[in-house]
């Protein structure tokens, strides 16, 4: 009988196992370390694009040839590369489906948001659509079905805040505006579709006011809508106007004086900067979109970038911001400044339905 200490000792294969694992867990730290000193998340899109292809392109390849080199190591005797062969594996197969996860899925999501508002500027109810940052690349079989959802959920209106193609070559703002507008056209909300310029729409500017048709560009104007229920005031800004409320504050003083006192009002803007300047104001409700709701939110944390002024919590979703609500657009696109993929992840694409309803008498 052999005692304890004459026991042949097993390799400790799983110290190796562990000892490997870390030394890639740090050199993947080391990599994202690096892309966020350099202001990745300032933002700079091209570290991002980088840190992309890096996380979920060059490393799960990375792991999958250290997975065959362990097999071949094991197939020498030393059984121990098994398990970090398959655990390497195992990783590489996770990065690749998140990759297509966060690259496919989220960003053709279009989830659908539901917000009421009750309100006694309002004796019928307006269905409005809030849809934001298309920022499609060319008009595609992923744009039709967003308007074939739109479409489904039978708005009065639409307000869209801005950033409608960052289109790829060969493809030109000239050759996919008119594809848009199509889609628009067959929405045909019966109080029609308004918009603001965004970020991206620096090349729409040449275009005339005749080409956005059947949509109506608000951009520091103003219009008003009779519905059957009540008046619509609503008010466009212009990009730089959203982006600093001391740029907007005139503009929107001079609406609040000649809009009715009755009319539900409504301020448009692509960034949500200008709602940081409005809380006291009479206005019923403020529309952004811009922060995309950071794309990338960290569970239990937040989203990594918003490129906006206003606190992090504001960048997606609705809510009071003193006398206004507010609401933000995770968006219905991706950015792709350069030449980022739309990607997502624990942000989808949506687009937000807020019903405006009388509001209920209390007897």
């Amino acid at each position: 009988m052999m005692d304890a200490a004459s026991r042949p000792k097993r390799p400790r294969y799983w110290l190796g196992c562990l000892f490997s694992l870390g030394l890639v867990a740090v050199y993947v730290g080391i990599r994202n370390a690096i892309f966020v000193q350099k202001g990745m998340l300032s933002p700079n899109f091209g570290l991002i694009h980088k840190a992309y292809d890096f996380n979920l392109w060059e490393l799960p390849w990375t792991l999958l040839a250290l997975s065959v080199l362990c097999v071949i190591l094991g197939c020498f005797g030393r059984r121990g590369f098994w398990w970090t062969a398959i655990l390497y594996g195992f990783l590489a197969v996770d990065l690749f489906g998140l990759r297509y996860y966060i690259t496919y899925i989220e960003p053709q999501a279009h989830e659908v948001r539901h917000i009421r508002i009750e309100t006694p500027k309002l004796t019928q109810p307006v269905r409005l659509l809030h849809l934001a940052d298309i920022q499609s690349g060319g008009i595609s079989e992923v744009e039709a079905k967003l308007f074939d959802r739109i479409a489904e959920l039978e708005p009065d209106l639409i307000i869209n805040t801005g950033d409608f193609l960052q289109v790829i070559p060969p493809r030109t703002t000239a050759s996919e505006l008119p594809k848009l507008m199509d889609l628009i056209e067959q929405v045909d909300p019966r109080y029609g579709t308004y918009g603001v310029y965004g970020d991206t729409d620096y090349l729409l500017y040449r275009f005339k006011m005749e080409d956005f048709k059947p949509m109506r560009m608000l951009s520091s104007s103003t219009a008003t809508i009779q519905t059957e229920g009540g008046l619509l005031s609503l008010h466009g800004l212009n990009l730089n106007q959203s982006r600093d409320y001391g740029y907007a504050g005139r503009t929107i003083q001079a609406w609040l004086g000649e809009s009715e006192r009755q009319s539900f009002r409504i301020l448009i803007g692509h960034s949500p900067n200008y709602a940081l300047g409005v809380g006291e104001l009479p206005i019923d409700l403020c529309l952004a979109g811009h922060t995309h709701g950071g794309q990338v939110r960290v569970p239990g944390y937040g989203p990594l970038v918003t490129d906006s002024d206003v606190p992090r919590d504001w960048a997606r979703g609705f809510r009071k911001i003193g006398i206004p609500f507010l609401n933000v657009s995770a968006g219905a696109g991706s950015n792709r400044f350069e030449g980022l993929p739309p990607m997502r992840f624990n942000c989808p694409s949506e687009m937000t339905l807020i019903e405006l309803v009388p509001i209920k008498s209390v007897r």
